[in-house]
């Protein structure tokens, strides 16, 4: 989708800005969408280990973020699930903390 600014008479095209912090940003929303943080704030209060599944999943989306803002020019879909690991909602519900 590209948007069109018009300023006196004169147009300017204008593209989405995609970049690094972008991407970062994606990787953020699928790591809260996982419970990550729940479950390390949980480790750091009662020293639970974090559920290896989770910690692995983390650690595929960080892989993915980085190896994506390395990219030149990073593919306009970056968000789209085919770039990122898939995360079971199984495995997710049922590492839910309580």
């Amino acid at each position: 989708m590209r948007f069109r600014v018009i300023e006196g008479g004169k147009a300017i095209e204008t593209t989405p800005v995609t970049g690094s912090a972008t991407v970062r940003e994606e990787a953020e929303r699928r790591i809260r969408a996982s419970g990550y943080e729940q479950w390390r704030v949980r480790s750091l209060a009662t020293g639970a280990p974090i559920p290896s599944s989770i910690r692995y999943l983390k650690m595929q989306i960080d892989f993915v973020a980085e190896k994506l803002a390395q990219l030149n020019p990073i593919p306009h879909d970056f968000a789209d699930d085919k770039y990122w690991p898939a995360a079971s909602s199984e495995i997710i519900a049922m590492h839910r903390p309580a």
